[in-house]
């Protein structure tokens, strides 16, 4: 909490006349506005801030696609008829990496300054304690399993009332330099921005009012992020395994070791696939889920054995319950539009089996 000490002056000597000083919230006059007031407001301010941030996540992805095209048919005129047949695959997947990068860093980056928000604070990268670190990897890969049956169900039940739907797929590259820059575009550059964006800026920034509601609401707008039906509850499981051990060790490394290593072994499965058999593919599937899930059960017991108060979480000292900070933030406008847009964007995935 040093951070909203820092920025709202809470240090002797720099209270303001006739305020008083509630952690969470800052200085405020009981007389001229109620504490739970404030407390909306900065939650709302969150939420239309954040949103805001997805919404120019979505515009800069879309925008870098239409200039990618542009750049294609100025350069290849024959692309106009052939689509993107003369584009090499390092080109394509170099353009694809940049434009993801800045549709993260950008508008995500944009609400930290905003929020004048120390960069210490925003992206905490410094060293953690091994045993949790390695703990909480081995417990989030767990946790990624566990994700990955639950929605897999989900895809059944929605199959079994008509409704189907699938994931983007992309074609994978055959040459070299595309096979390595495809690689860095699912592991390394997810394991780093994706983390920054979402258990830095987004989830620091929301702690001031409760640790609880900061996990949550991060692991929720991390799914969103996804823009994919199938990947949203997936991402929102892993994403509360990833954002605890976070807040637990202070740093982003467990998240980024758990983010790359979860992507990576996905990118193994997807370029073996075509190599080996069904069966093969099922059964090696089958042995890394179950190593995880046992690896990370002795790693929860072992960590529990350690700290006795593991699961303990700060409790809050803001006025609003849990429910009405949840509410006022899912609420804020301008996340509501980007959960529309995202809603939107999913829909090509869906499709109604009885039509």
């Amino acid at each position: 909490m040093a951070y909203y000490e820092e920025q709202h002056g809470a240090y002797p000597g720099e209270e303001p006349r006739g305020t008083v000083y509630q952690a969470g919230s800052g200085f405020y006059n009981p007389y001229v506005e109620p504490l739970w007031k404030k407390e909306k407001r900065a939650i709302r301010g969150a939420g239309n801030g954040i949103g805001l941030a997805a919404l120019g996540y979505i515009v800069i992805s879309f925008a870098a696609s239409l200039v990618f095209e542009i750049l294609i048919m100025l350069m290849y005129p024959a692309a106009n008829i052939h689509g993107l047949l003369y584009v090499t695959e390092a080109t394509e997947w170099t353009f694809t990496l940049i434009a993801y990068v800045l549709s993260l860093i950008i508008p995500f980056g944009i609400y930290a300054l905003c929020t004048k928000m120390p960069f210490r604070v925003a992206v905490p990268i410094k060293k953690a304690k091994f045993d949790l670190t390695f703990g909480g990897v081995l417990i989030g890969l767990g946790g990624g399993v566990i994700a990955s049956y639950a929605t897999g169900y989900l895809q059944v039940a929605l199959e079994s009332i008509g409704i189907g739907i699938t994931m983007p797929e992309y074609e994978l590259p055959e040459t070299v330099p595309g096979i390595i820059l495809y690689v860095i575009a699912m592991t390394v550059a997810p394991a780093f921005i994706e983390e920054i964006a979402f258990r830095g800026i987004v989830m620091q920034n929301l702690r001031r009012v409760g640790d609880i509601f900061a996990l949550v609401s991060s692991a929720l707008i991390f799914g969103i992020f996804h823009l994919n039906l199938i990947q949203m509850p997936y991402a929102f499981i892993l994403g509360l395994c990833i954002g605890y051990f976070v807040m637990r060790t202070g740093s982003l490394w467990v998240g980024i070791i758990l983010h790359f290593i979860n992507n990576g072994v996905a990118v193994i499965f997807e370029f073996a696939e075509p190599y080996i058999s069904e069966n093969t593919y099922l059964m090696a599937n089958l042995v890394y889920n179950l190593v995880c899930v046992i690896l990370a059960v002795i790693a929860l017991a072992c960590v529990l054995v350690k700290y006795k108060d593991m699961f303990r979480f700060e409790k809050s000292r803001t006025l609003l319950s849990s429910v009405k900070k949840t509410l006022y933030f899912i609420t804020s406008p301008a996340l509501i539009i980007a959960m529309i847009a995202a809603v939107f964007l999913t829909m090509p995935y869906i499709e109604f089996l009885w039509l």
